[in-house]
């Protein structure tokens, strides 16, 4: 008779918990969705004061956030 896996437990070593593993990639996750929203609100935002420019004129943006 063969002996069955009766639980596997995951970690970086055998003293390691597996909510180790998943804090690692709850953080890594947390850090790229940061950056990929803080990317497209720039992007969003680039779009925008092309778009309230006027044709000719170069944009410039007062303390406040306005459009000169």
């Amino acid at each position: 008779m063969r002996g069955k896996i009766l639980k596997v437990k995951t970690g970086y070593n055998p003293n390691s918990s597996s909510i180790g593993v998943d804090m690692v990639a709850f953080f890594t996750i947390g850090a790229g969705m940061t950056v990929l929203f803080n990317v497209i609100a720039t992007f969003i935002d680039g779009i925008q004061v092309k778009q309230r420019a006027r044709p000719g004129e170069a944009t410039q943006r007062t303390p406040e956030g306005e459009t000169v």
